[in-house]
């Protein structure tokens, strides 16, 4: 009996069916409805494309279902850009809300990060440690300017 592979048949795509879906036998031998078949290696090394998963949102044992106000603009957008990820993105955002005290990073804030190159919580961390230590280094590194100042200039008024 065949197993599905989750990938598409690279043979039918390049004959222009992209969507015949690659079955595999005894998990050695790929094969797909049109008659193509190829033991795994074969079929690997022409780089198949492979089936997206579906995400279907379930919930928990203790999830209960919650009618909140929102905008219906803003609400019709999350669904569309979100999609099946739409209802376990909002439990995740109430339970980081719960979690302690999260930080709210708006567009514009999350637009000038992104050019920074900073992608999310774990770099923003980072770079606001790092800031701090080269704050520190500057400040030690002009408490030592200052030093050499004093110096030279003292040196300077003793040899007049």
């Amino acid at each position: 009996m065949a197993d599905r592979a989750y990938m598409y048949c690279p043979y039918c795509r390049n004959q222009g069916n992209a969507r015949a879906e690659l079955l595999i036998d005894n998990n050695t031998d790929f094969h797909c409805l049109m008659g193509h078949r190829a033991p795994r290696a074969t079929m690997m090394a022409l780089q198949p494309e492979m089936i997206p998963t579906e995400v279907h949102f379930k919930p928990g044992p203790n999830d209960v279902k919650a009618e909140i106000w929102v905008n219906s603009e803003v609400l019709m957008q999350a669904k569309e850009k979100l999609g099946q990820r739409f209802h376990p993105t909002i439990a995740s955002l109430i339970r980081c809300c719960m979690a302690g005290e999260p930080v709210v990073i708006d567009g514009q804030q999350a637009a000038e990060l992104r050019k920074l190159n900073v992608k999310n919580g774990a770099e923003m961390v980072a770079v606001a440690k790092l800031n701090n230590e080269l704050a520190g280094q500057v400040d030690s590194l002009t408490e030592q300017l200052n030093r050499w100042e004093t110096r030279f200039s003292d040196a300077m008024a003793g040899a007049k």
